[in-house]
């Protein structure tokens, strides 16, 4: 039974690796920004950070995840700022960093394997991270959504 958990722990990590570098093709280019892409890309993020701490096994005290959470929202924020909105015929367009995204899957990736080979306090710090990039990305997805909202098309 065990051999079986451990591979299904392993196939877990891989699936996120797998869909971490998925994500990071797909969003490398420049692409058309609209309000719903930016509100589902903030709901997600925060639907995904229970669902993949569940998945991973790992543990953090609440208190500390919320306050590395609202640390990443102010960061997101601040970075939301910086990603330039443009328009490009009828549709906005922008471009998002890609490195947040990395962070936040090679740490859950990590987080997944330490916990799998026996390590959950090394897991438990490894999930810091990711709580600090999904207050990033909702953060900044946030930031985007109110700057969408709120252009106007030129003259």
């Amino acid at each position: 039974m065990d051999i079986v958990l451990r591979f299904v722990g392993l196939l877990g990590s891989l699936f996120t690796l797998a869909i971490t570098i998925l994500m990071v093709f797909r969003f490398r280019k420049e692409r058309r920004i609209s309000a719903i892409s930016s509100f589902m890309a903030a709901l997600l993020s925060l639907i995904l950070l229970p669902a993949f701490i569940l998945l991973s096994g790992a543990r953090l005290n609440l208190l500390l995840g919320l306050a590395i959470l609202v640390l990443g929202l102010a960061v997101g924020f601040l970075r939301g700022m910086t990603t330039r909105l443009r328009y490009q015929g009828e549709d906005v367009v922008g471009k998002n960093s890609v490195l947040f995204l990395l962070g936040w899957g090679g740490s859950l990736a990590l987080a997944q394997l330490l916990n799998l080979f026996g390590s959950a306090f090394l897991a438990s710090v490894g999930l810091v991270p990711v709580f600090l990039s999904t207050g990033t990305q909702v953060g900044m997805n946030t930031n985007i959504l109110i700057r969408r909202l709120l252009m106007r098309p030129p003259a």
